[in-house]
């Protein structure tokens, strides 16, 4: 169980940081995987290979607070806006850059949400998939910490029903109860975003070559786009390098897809079934897996106060 639960949550920091000097670029998919530096002039020149992006930050500063027992949206909003005071933001999205200059302004932490369907609060979906037992309980808090940075009901279907989904992974082991989890939370919240999750099914099962695949899904920072095209990616790919090494280089918001597959990938595999010379070499790796196992307490206290 250890292993899965530092495999999903460094599996999704590994996907992050592998993408991270691909991100907005165009899709260029060479086979490697390695840590890289982006290009002078990108959004992340000033990283080092191996280090993540606002995605990662968000995972931290969220595992903190739910190890801690400490989570609620105003302690999570303050700590966005502590990062964003202190000018730590790695790239933030656009939304959640937004909502912490209204809290700047207002100073309302926990009423500055914008309606945006961006990808940028999906990060919450690992540490909360993580960290609770209960479902229920699980999809109202995350609704709660969503709304902190993003009111739009595209983005809050997304990161619950991929929650769901990675929290199926983990209880069940199977793929597609997790996958029926999923739709459901589709079903009842955006059966937009449940078209084109299973349109991108369809369209990995009839074989639609990858290049093909990612304009016809597409790859911007949308949740419309970012949450189909890595349930198309981890249809595709079952080993974890080939995955990660796809999602890594699928361009446009490629770090949060590949830090949603690299999620799947742990969840899935384990801890063990990920590349072990590159956690070596990512940013906090050791502190991750400390969350991981203060995380997977938490779980199951929860399960033993039940």
């Amino acid at each position: 169980m250890l292993d899965t639960y530092r495999g999903c949550l460094i599996g999704a920091v590994l996907g992050d940081a592998l993408g991270m000097p691909n991100e907005t670029s165009t899709a260029r998919f060479t086979g490697e995987l390695t840590f890289k530096k982006a290009y002078r002039g990108h959004p992340n020149f000033e990283l080092s290979p191996g280090q993540y992006t606002d995605d990662s930050q968000i995972i931290l500063i969220a595992s903190r607070l739910l190890a801690e027992g400490t989570f609620n949206k105003e302690n999570y909003a303050k700590e966005l806006h502590k990062t964003f005071t202190l000018n730590k933001f790695r790239y933030p999205d656009g939304a959640t850059y937004a909502a912490c200059k209204k809290m700047d302004a207002s100073k309302k932490f926990t009423e500055s949400g914008v309606m945006s369907d961006s990808a940028g609060c999906m990060a919450l979906a690992v540490p909360f998939a993580l960290c609770y037992s209960d479902r229920k309980a699980m999809a109202k808090d995350l609704l709660e910490a969503c709304c902190v940075t993003h009111t739009h009901a595209a983005a809050h279907a997304a990161v619950i029903g991929f929650a769901l989904y990675l929290n199926t992974i983990i209880e069940t082991r199977d793929i597609e109860k997790a996958y029926s989890s999923l739709m459901t939370a589709m079903e009842n919240m955006d059966a937009e975003l449940g078209r084109r999750i299973e349109n991108a099914m369809r369209i990995e099962s009839q074989g639609v070559p990858l290049d093909v695949a990612v304009n016809i899904i597409g790859s911007t920072s949308s949740v419309y786009h970012t949450l189909p095209l890595a349930m198309y990616l981890t249809k595709r790919y079952f080993v974890p390098c080939e995955l990660l090494s796809a999602a890594s280089s699928c361009g446009g918001n490629c770090d949060t897809v590949a830090m949603l597959c690299g999620a799947v990938c742990g969840a899935r595999f384990g801890m063990s079934s990920l590349p072990e010379e590159l956690i070596r070499n990512l940013e906090r790796a050791g502190i991750f897996a400390e969350l991981a196992e203060k995380l997977m307490e938490k779980a199951h206290s929860k399960n033993a106060e039940k």
